[in-house]
């Protein structure tokens, strides 16, 4: 069978419960009474998690049938989310964020390999229009998450949020239930010798830069920043918003980067992945630095279109430059370190963010500008280890 479309589907229900957290909790810290440093723990627990996860998936996907793990996922992913219920109650949620991250180690993998495995030579398309269909999950939970709190408060949003994730992942997952990887022996992209490879290294850390920033400082800082800047809230485009729904259309312009622009991101990055990363890592940082300015809220709002439009465009670029760098045996091993990077920077950047936030959210936002610059000279170092030629 052809998995890559149900799975990625899946995995686009399982993000709902997880961009509720992403989009309100932040704004919403101080009604809840959720101090700014505990909202950096509830949402980077599930990315230190996923630092012991990653390789345990990897195992997984390398001996149990991948789509019964889908399936599995998904099942679990909606329980973690109906325990979000009280955030007040740390001990739960924090529980509720270790199960999520295991799920989404299980889903991520799936579905990138299913992309991988399934397009050869068009990687970069299939899995733009992978991480696409993913979008649609992080667009429907950013524009549930504030409506729902606003209408009906924070426990019956979170069941809705769950049901949802249940209702529409369960029957792609059933679909996929009985894909089963296969294994090609003959590849023609290289087999990296080690994980170790200075190349490699440098990839990783790029790619765990991309997620301190987009994933973590940006969102804690950026969502704190908006509840001080528009505490009464705002025009956006002349229309008066409340800071919470100013908080959702600021992530909703990454869930619609996500859904528009990935497809062509992945196109670009078939024609031409250093061009692309780089043009991405430097259009992020200026994205980033106008969002530490005292802007109005539309220009804030453009800002983060902006960053979010460039990071997810240097970010696909440096997962397909590790995927085509690994043959099919190795690919989930290398992709599951790759990933293990990632969520290490994710989870570095939720906390960072909420403490870089205590000493002033602008000096937090430019702080992650400066670190989108720092993985420039690391890319064009990997670029160049990637094209000296190596004797047999």
């Amino acid at each position: 069978m052809r998995p890559a479309f149900p799975v990625s589907l899946t995995v686009s229900a399982s993000l709902i419960g997880d961009t509720f957290l992403y989009t309100v909790l932040p704004v919403s810290a101080a009604r809840l009474g959720v101090e700014p440093l505990l909202v950096g723990v509830i949402l980077s627990a599930n990315r230190w998690v996923r630092l012991v996860t990653n390789p345990l998936a990897a195992r997984l996907y390398e001996r149990f049938p991948a789509g019964r793990l889908v399936l599995l996922a998904i099942v679990l992913g909606a329980i973690s989310t109906s325990l979000y219920v009280d955030p007040t109650l740390i001990v739960a949620i924090v529980a509720a964020r270790l199960l999520w991250g295991f799920c989404f180690s299980l889903l991520r993998l799936g579905a990138v390999l299913a992309a991988i495995d399934e397009a050869g030579a068009r990687a970069g398309r299939l899995l733009g229009e992978t991480r696409a269909i993913w979008g649609l999950g992080y667009l429907a939970g950013a524009l549930y998450a504030p409506v729902a709190v606003e209408t009906v408060g924070w426990p019956l949003a979170i069941a809705g949020a769950a049901v949802l994730t249940l209702a529409a992942g369960l029957g792609p997952a059933l679909l996929a239930a009985p894909w089963r990887r296969a294994m090609h022996v003959h590849e023609d992209a290289p087999v990296p010798a080690s994980i170790w490879e200075p190349r490699m290294l440098a990839l990783f850390a790029c790619g765990a830069a991309n997620l301190v920033v987009g994933a973590g400082i940006v969102v804690v800082a950026g969502g704190i920043r908006i509840s001080e800047l528009y505490r009464d809230g705002a025009p956006v485009l002349g229309i008066a918003l409340q800071a919470t729904y100013i908080a959702g259309v600021f992530i909703l312009t990454q869930r619609f980067a996500q859904v528009l622009w990935q497809p062509l991101a992945g196109r670009l990055a078939d024609r031409s992945i250093g061009r692309s990363y780089l043009a991405g890592a430097m259009l992020g940082s200026a994205g980033v630095a106008i969002l530490a300015l005292p802007v109005s809220a539309t220009t804030f709002i453009a800002a983060a279109a902006l960053f979010n439009v460039a990071g997810l465009t240097s970010s696909l670029a440096a997962e397909l430059a590790v995927a085509r760098g690994a043959s099919a045996v190795d690919r989930p091993r290398v992709l599951a370190v790759f990933h293990t990077w990632q969520d290490g920077g994710a989870a570095l950047g939720a906390l960072a963010g909420g403490a870089l936030a205590a000493a002033g959210t602008a000096f937090a936002l430019a702080v992650a500008a400066a670190l989108m610059l720092v993985t420039v000279p690391l890319w064009l170092f990997a670029r160049a280890q990637t094209r000296i030629a190596v004797p047999a």
